[in-house]
């Protein structure tokens, strides 16, 4: 070997030679200790530092830092040269490998952004070995184009990443044309080939209405395999449904003519990895596959709770007497109108089936039911006190046998009222409700909205009994529950509790998880009580599974979970492939989850649209699908975004409508269909029924239905498709109904469905019904009970976000035109927002003026309510949608019956029929309509309530002269 002769301060201190080296290798005397170093093993080339004892020399290896001092002043002008080029000899190799390493990388598969990470981290490292030193030395023109390229990896980009994924999407595209050519009956779209070919750590596919989502999903399995990436062995496809997964295997035997790819649905997946793990296939309880049979157990289950445990019981009805409904009080809206929109949409009914106007009244009513004191709700005052200006009286609350009435006042504390009611007015009339039970000697208990506030309510109305010597006792326990059966509340809670059961315990919680579950419900005491009374239920329920040595579906994923995330089951799949992915839950979304990490350099496909993410109330949490890469990490997403189905105007309607709610992820649907008019049409109509027709759906009855069959009967000379849509099943037209439609129009081959069932289909015309406002409206304005609310995933931001999106859902099943039947006294608001803010035919079909002016009769004393048209003893009159809370009515024009308004001009009433327009004077005493009569001096206008020397008489007169009669104009 040679060796590096020491300076003179070397010499004179130390008799050794420290270091001696060939070209492969270092002798180095260090640390009284002599060591053979390879050049490979150093880290990096020698470095040389000059000093006045002469040169420190440093190197290193992985476990040891080498420095060595008084070497040679010029050593270093001698051997640097030679020390990095036998550095360079030893370490090529190794660059060689990176490099070759990073190329296989990246000309082999699509490059996934988890091997971005690894080329990077890699690249840095070696990097470092060769930086910046080579920068000077005279061995980087042998090797400069290996060290640029180095360079290069250590910096990457995201430039660079587009260029190799798209170089190999290009590529695979060529090479695979012919099979996407003819996988489907039409070649696939570039969009949809891409989509097949992009294999990210993570996929996420947005495939808007119509867009070929399930050829992808075939077209990707095929070409996996074709392209030799996968067997089939290592493709898991996982549908949403049974019925889901069916369709898909047939489509796959179809299009690739194999079986060897099967579509699972989670809980047969749930149960295979069971089975494998447990060594034998559980038994599925018949609680899983028949409904039916589990309401049934769970009712008596609850019912036998009831019977048998006293304390169970006492909970039960305490929950009915103060927990059944969703609070909210009048203070928490902004008009009279919505309150009573409130009430009446979630059916707040008195356990004796009063519609009270308040959760005061609702709590005053059940606790006199429960404690037997007979009392009539909202009756007429014992002495007649009506006025002109003031009905009569009607106090809250009337207890016959004592002679009592109660009065329940929406006041806090201070004093205040309801932001839409006017205080002064309404402390005006306890004023005058006070001194009339005075005038009258009549007794009566005052309570309010301030101590209903305080939880004092019931603890004063019992004291104002005792005061009134009222003695009461609680009724029977078994009176109340009759009672409670009677009237459907025990079932409707045993059926709350069968969608609480899969709920909680899907979410597997445990009790921190329980508290924080009851803090963010909306009322926490409705959740608490709720939950403690599902608890027994939920024991009694795991106890007969576990009795019997069976499972259910929440089972199948809880225990698939826990087997692939604890390694006892290996998963064999590399592609996993999921269908429908925004109806999916976190249960669901975990096990696929823990699947990927099971296998090593497995990927996740998912399928999805967030705008028809439509399954909230089965526990779907839309945010999985609108933050998929926060959920499931590095992520690639595309989109489809040609629809077959829809032409472009649905397509333009129903893009705007959804994407109005900014949380949806934007996209772009372009239609392969062009039309220059609307194709959304609009039919208004009321609820009067036409006579030939008999049905409880209005919109067969009112012959809606039968005039848009007609419309779509003429433009048709061949057999077409229509769907009847409504939210809800009870109000879809009956089999018999269909029949006798079909009879009546051959070429249309009809079929009835919920927007949700509708979910995956598609027809040439949609006909959508069933849009009103109410208990059973759309959108739903019904509340969720607090406990299920939160254990659902978290409610949107955007007001009726999930309705918006199953009403979009209905719209884009059609290919060519959606008609829509709504009356416009009691529509959905949705129906409005289509009529003021996009393209739709609003002229095909005539309408009533009922229908078309409804923003002019609205009620005047709620603002929210629309004027009906009825008939009663004495003819046609107006009354409030509302009715009975809002009791408001308005008489119609005398000349032609059509509805008249006040809202066009001030103190007068016109009607709305433009052939008519017939004006009246409203009197500016009473706000009576004014009748034009004759009188000794001429005509006059007098009030309607003009009724002689009566009491009641109104005696307010107008000379016509002194009218100024306002410019009528053309409101068409």
């Amino acid at each position: 070997m040679n060796s590096i002769v020491p300076s003179i301060f070397g010499r004179i201190f130390s008799n050794k030679i420290p270091l001696a080296f060939n070209e492969h290798a270092l002798a180095v005397t260090h640390n009284k200790t002599n060591q053979q170093i390879q050049w490979s093993e150093v880290t990096t080339p020698l470095s040389f530092k000059f000093g006045f004892l002469g040169q420190t020399i440093h190197f290193s290896t992985a476990d040891q830092n080498v420095t060595l001092t008084m070497m040679g002043y010029h050593s270093d002008h001698f051997l640097k040269t030679r020390f990095d080029q036998y550095w360079v000899n030893a370490n090529i190799a190794k660059l060689d490998a990176l490099l070759e390493k990073i190329a296989n990388i990246l000309s082999h598969g699509f490059l996934r952004q988890s091997r971005i990470s690894d080329i990077k981290s890699l690249a840095l490292q070696e990097r470092s070995r060769w930086f910046p030193w080579i920068k000077e030395s005279n061995s980087l023109a042998l090797i400069e184009k290996k060290i640029q390229l180095l360079d290069k990896y250590s910096k990457w980009d995201n430039v660079a990443t587009h260029f190799f994924q798209h170089r190999y999407v290009k590529e695979q595209l060529q090479h695979h044309k012919s099979f996407f050519d003819q996988v489907e009956s039409n070649p696939l779209t570039e969009r949809q080939r891409t989509a097949c070919i992009i294999d990210d750590d993570n996929n996420l596919l947005l495939a808007g209405a119509g867009t070929g989502k399930t050829s992808v999903m075939i077209a990707r399995a095929g070409y996996l395999v074709q392209s030799q990436q996968a067997k089939y062995d290592d493709i898991l496809l996982l549908a949403y449904g049974r019925k889901a997964a069916d369709e898909m295997n047939q489509r796959i035997q179809d299009k690739l003519t194999t079986d060897k790819i099967k579509a699972a649905t989670f809980h047969s997946l749930g149960l295979s990895i069971i089975s494998q793990v447990e060594g034998g296939r559980p038994s599925l309880s018949v609680f899983a596959e028949d409904e039916k049979v589990k309401a049934e157990w769970l009712h008596n289950s609850f019912e036998s709770l009831i019977e048998n445990q006293s304390e169970y019981r006492a909970r039960v009805l305490d929950y009915f007497s103060q927990y059944y409904y969703v609070e909210k009080n009048d203070f928490d809206f902004q008009t009279l109108g919505d309150y009573y929109h409130y009430l009446n949409d979630n059916d707040i009914l008195s356990l004796k089936g009063d519609k009270v106007k308040s959760f005061g009244e609702l709590y005053i009513a059940n606790w006199l039911f429960y404690h037997g004191i007979d009392y009539e709700y909202a009756a007429a005052y014992q002495f007649d006190v009506k006025t002109v200006a003031r009905r009569q009286y009607k106090p809250d609350f009337y207890l016959p046998e004592y002679e009592l009435y109660i009065e329940y006042y929406g006041v806090d504390e201070a004093g205040n009222t309801a932001p839409y009611i006017d205080k002064d007015q309404y402390h005006a009339s306890i004023a005058w409700k006070k001194a009339t039970h005075q005038r009258y000697n009549t007794r009566c208990v005052t309570l309010t909205y301030a101590q209903h506030k305080q939880d004092t309510l019931l603890n004063e109305l019992q004291n104002a009994l005792s005061e009134h010597k009222i003695d009461y006792e609680i009724l029977p326990i078994e009176s109340i529950l009759a009672s409670l059966r009677e009237t459907g509340r025990i079932s409707v809670l045993a059926e709350l509790f069968g969608k609480l059961l899969g709920l909680y315990k899907a979410a597997d919680l445990d009790e921190k998880a329980q508290t924080d579950i009851i803090n963010r419900a909306e009322d926490t005491k409705q959740a608490e009580t709720a939950l403690a009374l599902l608890k027994p239920i939920m024991s009694s329920y795991n106890h007969h599974l576990h009795q019997r040595d069976e499972v259910d579906f929440e089972d199948m994923i809880i225990k698939a979970i826990d087997y692939v995330e604890s390694g006892l089951f290996t998963s064999p799949w590399r592609c996993i492939m999921v269908d429908e992915f925004q109806d999916i839950s976190k249960p669901r979304a975990r096990l696929v989850k823990a699947l990927r990490d099971n296998n090593n350099g497995s990927s996740v496909f998912a399928v999805g649209d967030d705008w028809q993410a439509i399954y909230r109330f089965s526990g779907a949490d839309i945010r999985l699908t609108t933050q998929f890469a926060k959920y499931f990490g590095l992520t690639t997403q595309t989109e489809l975004d040609v629809t077959f189905r829809f032409n472009n105007k649905i397509g333009q309607v129903t893009s705007d409508f959804i994407s109005k709610n900014p949380a949806q992820l934007h996209k772009t649907i372009t239609s392969l269909t062009h039309v220059a008019t609307p194709a959304i049409s609009l039919l208004r109509r009321g609820d009067h029924t036409v006579a030939n027709y008999q049905s409880s759906l209005i919109e067969l009855s009112n012959g809606a239905v039968d005039d848009v069959l007609q419309a779509i009967y003429s433009k048709t000379c061949k057999p077409v498709t229509v769907y009847l849509l409504a939210r809800f099943g009870f109000k879809l037209p009956s089999h018999a109904d269909i029949q006798t439609l079909s009879a009546k129009y051959p070429l249309l081959k009809m079929q009835a469905h919920t927007f949700h069932a509708a979910k995956g289909k598609e027809a040439d015309y949609v006909v959508i019904i069933g849009l009103q406002k109410g208990k059973h409206g759309f959108p739903s304005e019904k509340a969720t009970p607090a406990i299920l609310d939160a254990l659902l995933p978290p409610q949107e931001d955007y007001p009726h976000a999930e309705e918006r999106r199953l009403f979009y859902v209905a719209l884009t099943r059609a290919r060519h035109r959606v008609y829509i039947i709504a009356d416009m006294a009691n529509t959905s608001g949705f129906v409005q927002e289509l009529m003021a803010e996009h393209d739709i035919e609003l002229d095909e079909f005539s309408s009533e003026n009922e229908q078309v002016y409804t923003d002019d009769i609205n009620c005047m004393r709620c603002d929210t309510g629309v004027l009906k048209k009825q008939t009663g003893r004495y003819g046609i009159f107006y009354c409030c949608s509302l009715f009975p809370r809002c009791r408001h009515k308005e008489q119609p024009c005398q000349q032609c019956s059509s509805p008249m308004t006040r809202k066009r001009h001030t103190g007068f009433k016109l009607c709305l029929d433009t052939n008519c327009n017939h004006i009246i004077p409203i009197c500016d005493k009473c706000d009576a309509e004014m009748v034009l009569r004759k009188g000794p001096k001429g005509d006059f206008w007098g009030c309607r309530n003009f009724k002689g020397d009566e009491a009641l008489s109104c005696k307010n007169g107008r000379d016509p002269a002194s009218i100024q009669w306002p410019e009528l104009e053309s409101y068409l």
